[in-house]
């Protein structure tokens, strides 16, 4: 007959939580049974989990020289309150990736200059032995739109039929003082300036230090009484601005309770305009006018303000309109080279900045290019981006509409810019070019998709896209990278080695740039916590398997834990990380560390290391 030991997990609980383990344990050993000792004790799993090493430990152990990655958010780990997220990426991760703060809408503002701030900010505070990876140059969102627009919209010319019977004083500011004019918001400041005028004599100069909305920085004209429900009135004044995408906005208010409308917006250059919009009041309390001033970062210069009942004295059927608009369009050449000139100016303003630091190894230098249905995206029409509107319906990008009576319309959400509409394929070429030109050396330039694992024929289009950037400019594409935010419950081992098999047939790095692994539900069950921490397991172990070593571009885990405040615009009501909210080590974080070593780590853990978890 056969001796067993036997293990009584409620002595063991006992045992773990008197937390003293150098005193002598009477463990009770049943008749005919060998005795027991914690080494033969396994960690039940949470406690498994806890006496886990770092995950770049492991990599350093069993995979040197892989860059482990964490996609992170800048704000949090510049938060000096929330340590733990800190220690989280600087204790186990060996790469940083910004989530945000290195993309074209966080640096580049309204004007086409660059703020660093935050980026500073962000590597002065990562240690030094960490790589640094930049995310990303071009994309199709999360462009600086408003100055990209400016660079290819007309040019406007308003030319008047001067019928407004005027009721501002000081419109032309010529008291030299901003008398019966007032200014607040977004830090902003307003000053009636002698020779800022549109003639060289007195005029308003308004200065916005930050991009934010239209009404955040307003300029105010308090009326006598209501405007009257129904009449034309007519707004008309001359202006500038140190950007060439600059914004002013009319509207007409309630000085008591806010209340507005008749909001008209005007693009504002470098250049002294004509401003002039029709309004009709359709509320009766409206006894305030504005120019907002707040969109884009700039000094306005306004001047000649007039604003009246407009004056009729054209026959009762003819088009109740107060001046003629035209549209002067720039032609394709012209727009080309303002748009290639701004990447230029990107690119190389992002990669002289941050050359010395010496810690980047790599760029995505071009974001999602293929279109879900397999399309070069913003080529022949094919876009592929969606937006929501203000009535909650979801638009669709289409194609840009030029009209001689409305000037430009992009039809793109906010947000979004489709380099490849006005450049076609020279874009990535260009791209690629430009970031080769100016980065330092060793710097691997990527491309970056997502869905490649599930849609083979995507892939077959991205690589078909690497193919042309390489034969078709001077500088080559060194690595594909796959982003893998992948669903647990749709996904087989038989897909990811073959998107890792094909990839790597292609000769360049292969990289896993933005993983996370989503169980459908925010509030998961044991069992769901176990598939998503074997899918974590199994991608890992494909991309060692498949992947040769002298191509592995390493892989970034996208985003920290599950808190609410990392998931507010990025799969929300799901848990998809390797910590929960509480900053918790999951069971996702064990299935990370055992794809990198090949193994089940914990299976070797014993009842020996409870003194451990107990101290």
């Amino acid at each position: 007959m056969k001796l067993n030991n036997i293990i009584f997990p409620v002595l063991a609980g006992s045992f773990l939580l008197a937390g003293c383990y150098d005193e002598k344990m009477d463990w009770h050993t049943p008749e005919g049974h060998n005795p027991v000792t914690p080494g033969e004790i396994p960690l039940r799993l949470q406690e498994e989990i806890d006496n886990y090493d770092y995950i770049k430990n492991y990599a350093a152990e069993y995979a040197p020289g892989l860059s482990v990655g964490v996609g992170l958010g800048a704000d949090k780990y510049l938060n000096e309150e929330d340590t733990a997220y800190t220690e989280i990426c600087d204790n186990n991760f060996n790469q940083f990736v910004t989530g945000n703060a290195m993309k074209m809408d966080a640096v580049v503002k309204s004007d086409g200059t660059l703020d660093f701030a935050k980026v500073d900010a962000f590597l002065a505070k990562a240690p030094a032995d960490k790589e640094v990876f930049g995310h990303n140059f071009i994309w199709h969102t999360q462009q600086q739109q408003t100055y990209l627009r400016s660079l290819i919209a007309p040019t406007m010319e308003v030319v008047s039929d001067g019928n407004v019977a005027n009721i501002l004083q000081n419109g032309d500011f010529e008291t030299g003082t901003a008398e019966h004019w007032s200014s607040w918001g977004n830090e902003s400041t307003y000053e009636v300036v002698a020779g800022a005028g549109y003639d060289g004599s007195y005029g308003m100069v308004l200065t916005n230090p930050t991009d934010a909305s239209e009404y955040s920085a307003q300029l105010a004209y308090d009326l006598t009484g209501p405007l009257t429900v129904g009449e034309t009135y007519i707004i008309k004044f001359k202006a500038k601005s140190s950007s060439p995408a600059g914004t002013l906005q009319f509207a007409a208010q309630n000085s008591s309770d806010y209340s507005g409308e008749g909001y008209h917006s005007f693009e504002v250059g470098t250049d002294w305009i004509d401003c002039e919009y029709e309004y009709v009041p359709a509320l009766d309390n409206m006894n305030r006018i504005l120019i907002n001033f707040g969109k884009v970062a700039a000094t306005y210069y306004v001047d000649n303000v007039e604003f009246g009942l407009k004056i009729e004295d054209a026959p009762a059927d003819a088009p109740r309109r107060a001046s003629t608009v035209t549209y002067t369009f720039k032609t394709p050449e012209e727009k080309r080279a303002a748009l290639l000139g701004a990447m230029e100016s990107w690119i190389k303003g992002m990669l002289g900045h941050v050359a010395a630091d010496g810690r980047f190894v790599g760029w995505d230098v071009v974001n999602e290019p293929i279109t879900d249905d397999g399309y070069f995206r913003g080529i022949d029409n094919h876009f592929g981006g969606s937006w929501t509107d203000a009535d909650g319906v979801t638009q669709y990008d289409s194609a840009p509409v030029e009209d001689p009576s409305t000037g430009l319309t992009l039809n793109w959400g906010d947000g979004h810019f489709y380099w490849g509409y006005y450049l076609g394929m020279d874009y990535a070429v260009k791209a690629f070019e430009l970031a080769r030109k100016y980065a330092p050396e060793g710097l691997k330039l990527y491309v970056n998709d997502y869905n490649l694992e599930t849609n083979p024929s995507k892939l077959d289009k991205l690589i078909e896209f690497v193919n042309h950037v390489d034969q078709s400019g001077t500088a080559s594409v060194d690595g594909i990278a796959t982003q893998m935010h992948v669903d647990a419950n749709n996904l087989t081992r038989e897909q990811v080695d073959a998107m890792f098999q094909k990839m790597a047939a292609t000769g360049k790095l292969v990289r896993v740039s933005e993983l996370d692994v989503k169980i459908g539900t925010s509030s998961p069950t044991a069992d769901d916590l176990q598939l998503q921490a074997d899918v974590y397991r199994m991608i890992i172990e494909s991309y060692l398997a498949n992947v040769p070593e002298a191509q592995r571009g390493g892989f970034v885990i996208w985003g920290v834990s599950d808190a609410a405040d990392e998931h507010v615009y990025w799969i929300p009501d799901d848990a998809p990380n390797l910590f929960d909210a509480g900053y918790v080590r999951k069971p996702a974080y064990k299935g990370v560390c055992d794809g990198i070593a090949g193994k089940n780590i914990g299976a070797g853990f014993t009842g020996d290391m409870w003194k451990d978890i107990a101290e």
